[in-house]
């Protein structure tokens, strides 16, 4: 196989890792440039071949598992970056002391505290979300502009 060709299917790998983000594009896109490389070699093309389809296999079983935890991870912390400042219901009163306490936001129920230590939030009430910790949202009661 020629030098244009590989490079043909490093470039497509590349573009579908950029668009997806789900390891298979890095996958495909190692495997073509080592058919590349053993085409530099002057390699026979059913070997380039070989060595592209066992590159691509040997990433795919055994490092994409390992990158797609790290990948699943910043996807969760983005989404859950993306509720602070948004307005929950609290369906379940909040309560520090007895750490108990449900907001529902965007459809979803979420365990809550409040972000004042000793404060008791009614069901019911309107509140935004200041931070998220894990699975845990810590609300305040909403502001009302002009206060």
């Amino acid at each position: 196989m020629t030098p244009k060709i590989w490079l043909i299917i490093l470039i497509i790998c590349l573009v579908i890792e950029f668009i997806r983000i789900e390891l298979i594009g890095a996958c495909g896109a190692a495997g073509a440039l080592a058919g590349l490389v053993t085409n530099f070699f002057e390699v026979k093309d059913i070997w380039q071949i070989a060595a592209a389809v066992a590159v691509a296999l040997v990433l795919f079983i055994y490092v994409r598992p390992i990158g797609m935890k790290y990948v699943m991870r910043a996807r969760r912390e983005k989404e859950l970056m993306e509720l602070e400042g948004c307005d929950a219901i609290v369906t379940c009163k909040i309560d520090n002391a007895t750490r108990s306490g449900v907001v529902r936001i965007g459809g979803r129920n979420w365990e809550a505290r409040s972000n004042r230590p000793n404060a008791v939030i009614p069901e019911g009430e309107v509140v935004t979300v200041i931070n998220m910790r894990g699975d845990v949202a810590y609300v305040d009661y909403k502001r009302v502009k002009g206060r």
